[in-house]
């Protein structure tokens, strides 16, 4: 049997997901020990794609519902202890899965680094600030959470516990609802830098926009879920939030003052598309 499996939620992305599969090809890992399971989301034919790559790499197709239902089915196929998350425009680093390995623990979510391919894109770089900043400040909070491109636990924890709430149809928020829930349950996440992946994730104005307003609209079901569990969560950011999330890009090194300025104001922008979209998910 083998020791992890790699679930790939897709969807109408086939060129990101060869990337992203020719990333795991090169694992120092041995094949033996890992398999992928990828859920094709009601999109266009990828078992072409699939059925390039070794006999560990396998695909099965869903209706369009989301990836949290597809990450769903695709636990329910592996058939390894350990269950580990990436996404279809994201790339492993080579030691990716071999790092895992060695710290996956039962009743531990181990979060992974992310890291934005695209360092020259404005847009790009400020939403993965933006995680990275939500990590520094929310852990060891009841908020913790970690993205589900890159976060591996044992399939037993994740059957307990019910895996991802399927009423989450699109990529926003069952990520969050998902380690709130279970850290509220008894588990700990833990963070480890070693664990990388590279996140392919090209983005302009509108597609920025658009990404925060979804985040806004997702955080009214997630605060309804939590609600019905009875799951404390912070409900609204104090000022000290978005004062350390203004100032958080004067803290990196290497940069100009005018690129730091640029992504502040992108941070702040993010915040305001936040609740642009949660409050006309509220009405």
């Amino acid at each position: 049997m083998p020791a992890i499996a790699v679930i790939i939620p897709t969807y109408n992305r086939p060129d990101s997901l060869k990337f992203c599969l020719k990333s795991l090809q090169l694992q120092t890992l041995s094949p033996s020990l890992w398999e992928v399971v990828v859920v094709n989301d009601g999109g266009c034919d990828i078992e072409a794609i699939v059925s390039n790559f070794p006999e560990n790499f396998s695909c099965v197709r869903q209706e369009n519902a989301g990836p949290a239902r597809a990450r769903n089915l695709g636990v329910s196929i592996a058939n390894s202890e350990i269950i580990t998350f990436l996404d279809d425009d994201c790339r492993a680093n080579s030691s990716w899965l071999e790092n895992i390995l060695k710290v996956g623990k039962e009743g531990i979510i181990t979060g992974g680094k992310v890291i934005n391919s695209y360092t020259d894109n404005l847009f790009s770089e400020s939403n993965q600030l933006l995680i990275d900043f939500l990590y520094q400040f929310q852990k060891d909070t009841v908020d913790q959470f970690f993205t589900s491109n890159n976060f591996s636990l044992y399939k037993s924890d994740f059957d307990r516990f019910g895996g991802f709430n399927n009423s989450f149809s699109t990529s926003a928020g069952e990520d969050r609802e998902f380690c709130v829930r279970l850290k509220k349950n008894g588990m700990k996440l833990i963070f480890d830098p070693q664990i990388i992946v590279e996140h392919d994730h090209f983005m302009d104005l509108k597609k920025f926009i658009k990404l925060h307003k979804k985040y806004g609209r997702a955080a009214v079901l997630f605060r309804e879920s939590a609600n019905s569990q009875e799951i404390r969560i912070s409900r609204k950011p104090k000022l000290s939030f978005y004062k350390k999330l203004f100032l958080y890009p004067f803290t990196l090194k290497g940069k100009l003052f005018p690129s730091k300025l640029a992504l502040s104001f992108c941070l702040i922008l993010s915040q305001i598309c936040v609740a642009w979209g949660f409050l006309e998910a509220k009405t």
